[in-house]
């Protein structure tokens, strides 16, 4: 037992495509996942327990940072700007050829859609059953999920699992990236560059207050967060001409600076969006990513194998625990441990992050891993095709 959990970070890491692995990026986003399990796992248990609490649970200071784990969304989307823009600027900097767009969103369609259409397709017939819901009435809202167009049709979350928003929002932000990434990497002059990813972060900004676009009906597009991609394109550029050869040296401030950030933008994030605020989250991500970066301890934490595999899985993660929250609550609701809303909500998170964990490592290595494979669409067709041969 001891050495299959020993051996179980390798078989969970990811397949990256020709590119290394930046190991800090995967610590990243095991904080951005766990923050988002914790966010559900409070609102799901809040909603559905039986127990009279103490006090309010409006001002208990767990629930207060509990429901601040929206801010994971928002790593998310700094990541993925950073991902995504690495290949484009990698080559536009060196003066190389660029990736060709066809190969582009080909490699985003067979990477991320399948394991996609499975957990959606095994969710919509759940919803149906379980919930006994009328299959003809939500096939419409299944074929615009598994399209990533249900928040720009419906102007609404999914309810066979709500938690796909953001994954419309990536998608849409998926087609602008390489035209972004050419527009700002076809500036020679670093310095200049990055003034003007700045700027346009900032005056960007001012159009999303001024329009509201992180309210409904632009709340579930690329509109509301396309500041949050563009971060990432400055950590991008300050990873490949700053970082790339001469890996930065690691300094115990920047762990200061990482943890002051990440507390600070819990403590300012709300749903007002008034925009001091807004811009103060902006910088306190960006000075969070720069230090866990930079930092020693910071980097450590999240360059662990154990963080590093979990972080690496987080797409199956996203896509199960919900619907597994939602299950657990039924099991759950009635299960009390004092009146204390911590304890109860420990005592829940026990449950459930195993409960996830297990889940999604079986998911992961059965419905995402083999599609990290580049090349296994060949692979499906050659399969087929000698299987046809031999029965003729």
């Amino acid at each position: 037992m001891f050495e299959f959990l020993n051996r179980l970070p390798d078989r969970l890491k990811r397949i990256t495509t020709g590119a290394e692995l930046i190991r800090e990026i995967d610590g990243l986003r095991f904080i951005a996942i766990f923050t988002v399990l914790i966010q559900h796992l409070h609102e799901r248990f809040v909603r559905n327990t039986i127990i009279e609490f103490s006090s309010p649970v409006e001002d208990n200071v767990l629930a207060f940072v509990a429901t601040r784990g929206f801010i994971g969304v928002y790593v998310f989307f700094i990541i993925s700007g950073f991902i995504l823009a690495l290949p484009f600027a990698a080559k536009r900097l060196a003066g190389q050829t660029e990736m060709k767009l066809k190969n582009y969103y080909i490699r985003r369609l067979t990477r991320l859609e399948p394991p996609y259409i499975i957990w959606m397709s095994i969710m919509f017939v759940a919803f149906v059953l379980f919930k006994h819901q009328s299959f003809a009435e939500y096939l419409p809202h299944y074929f615009a999920n598994i399209t990533y167009t249900h928040g720009l049709i419906y102007q609404g979350w999914s309810l066979i699992n709500p938690a796909t928003w953001t994954l419309e929002v990536e998608v849409q932000f998926y087609v602008l990236a390489p035209f972004l990434a050419w527009g700002f990497f076809s500036i020679r002059n670093k310095v200049t560059r990055r003034i003007c990813m700045t700027l346009f972060i900032f005056l960007f900004m001012i159009v999303q207050q001024k329009f509201e676009f992180f309210r409904l009906p632009y709340y579930l597009t690329v509109l509301g967060y396309l500041h949050y991609f563009l971060i990432g394109f400055i950590l991008t550029d300050i990873y490949l001409v700053d970082w790339k050869e001469v890996r930065p040296r690691r300094n115990t401030l920047f762990d200061f600076l990482a943890l002051a950030s990440l507390v600070l933008v819990i403590l300012v994030w709300d749903w007002e969006f008034n925009f001091p605020d807004r811009l103060a989250e902006a910088v306190l991500f960006f000075v969070f990513f720069y230090s866990v970066f930079r930092g020693n301890y910071a980097n450590r934490f999240v360059t662990n194998r154990w963080i590093m595999s979990i972080g690496g899985m987080c797409y199956t993660i996203y896509l199960v625990h919900l619907p597994l929250a939602e299950f657990l609550m039924i099991l759950t609701r009635n299960l009390q441990i004092t009146n204390y809303y911590e304890v109860n909500l420990i005592v829940q998170a026990v449950i459930f992050l195993p409960l996830v964990f297990v889940v999604s490592v079986i998911s992961y290595l059965l419905f995402e891993k083999p599609f990290m494979n580049k090349d296994w669409p060949k692979v499906v067709i050659n399969l087929l095709s000698s299987k046809t041969r031999s029965t003729l």
